[in-house]
């Protein structure tokens, strides 16, 4: 029977019990924080996020599997698979061009779910720092959005049908760090009728449109998996509410539940006891932070576990973004 997902958040004094508790089911962990260190799991895929956490020192996000899982090293890719799903890191230096490294990347990532046989990307996180500074006369983020782009052109993807869920966040410092779900079959590509679609934005957003579906819906062992790619203030392809904390949160929200009714056409369950909801809500200033938590806990109660993080934002104008994922009971 095909393997399901399963996802933690923990933080601080939780982070051992949990990963001793998972040990043969990892797929990976990756650790958000704005200090060095930690505890890596031998043999298991792990990286560091140099991202502060915002209401807590540090914390981990936990992919495991209800099937035991082999681990890998190919590519410089360090992951682990079961039968249906593999899990996937890429960390690299940075200092030079964010463009070339995100290509060679994701290149590699290609290269190693091809040859495995996990052809079909689910979910990509891209972070890297500076995301907003300029790098010879162009913005990183728009280097790494030529970058991302040209890599699926050249590894046969059509852009659109096979666009998995995405995000791309800055750090303060660090590496260029990729994480990565892939699977044997196709998930469903889902987008938000209050946008345009990110891979056909208008060229005043770079020489190459950011290459993600706004949500991708995958099936796994009975299980239904929603990853709501990062999502924000932004309708049709302009950003809205410049300046305007709260009302930039309340169309994001707009935003997740648009994501969410497209989600329940293509047959995930609306809510109950079988669904589980995980948040990432990244926050470009600090100070937002008591607020923005306290909307949210209102929105999405005790159902969701939600981390903060202070992290820049893909577009200078946007004070926030927020990413997920919807996980419904796998039997």
């Amino acid at each position: 029977m095909p393997s399901t997902l399963q996802l933690e958040y923990v933080c601080d004094g939780e982070i051992g019990a949990v990963l001793d508790r998972s040990r043969g089911h990892l797929l990976g962990a990756i650790e958000f924080g704005a200090a060095v260190g930690g505890m890596p799991v031998s043999g298991t895929p792990w990286a560091r996020v140099r991202m502060p956490v915002l209401g807590a020192s540090k914390f981990v996000e936990v992919w495991s599997s209800d099937h035991p899982t082999t681990p890998f090293h190919d590519f410089d890719i360090t992951g682990a698979c079961t039968g249906n799903l593999l899990f996937g890191v890429v960390e690299v230096p940075q200092g030079g061009n964010i463009g070339a490294a995100t290509y060679g990347v994701y290149e590699r990532i290609f290269d190693c779910v091809d040859q495995r046989g996990f052809p079909h990307l689910l979910r990509l996180w891209n972070y890297f720092p500076g995301i907003n500074m300029p790098e010879d006369g162009l913005e990183r983020y728009r280097r790494f959005s030529v970058g991302r782009h040209e890599a699926f052109l050249a590894h046969g993807r059509t852009i659109g049908r096979e666009t998995a869920a995405a995000c791309a966040l800055g750090t303060e410092e660090g590496n260029l760090v990729v994480y990565f779900l892939a699977a044997r079959a196709p998930g469903a590509a889902l987008e938000n009728p209050r946008q345009i679609s990110a891979y056909a934005y208008p060229a005043q957003y770079g020489p190459r449109s950011p290459t993600f579906s706004r949500a991708m819906l995958a099936g796994s062992g009975g299980q239904r998996t929603l990853f709501i790619s990062g999502t924000a203030s932004i309708v049709g392809h302009e950003t809205v509410h410049v300046g305007d904390a709260a009302k930039q949160l309340e169309e994001t929200l707009a935003n997740i539940d648009a994501l969410s009714e497209q989600a329940v056409g293509h047959g995930m369950p609306q809510n109950g006891p079988a669904r589980q909801l995980f948040l990432k809500a990244y926050l470009r200033h600090a100070e937002h932070f008591p607020a923005v938590q306290a909307r949210l806990r209102e929105a999405f109660g005790s159902q969701a576990r939600i981390v903060f993080l202070r992290a820049d934002i893909c577009r200078t104008d946007l004070l926030l973004e927020i990413e997920g994922v919807a996980l419904t009971s796998g039997r």
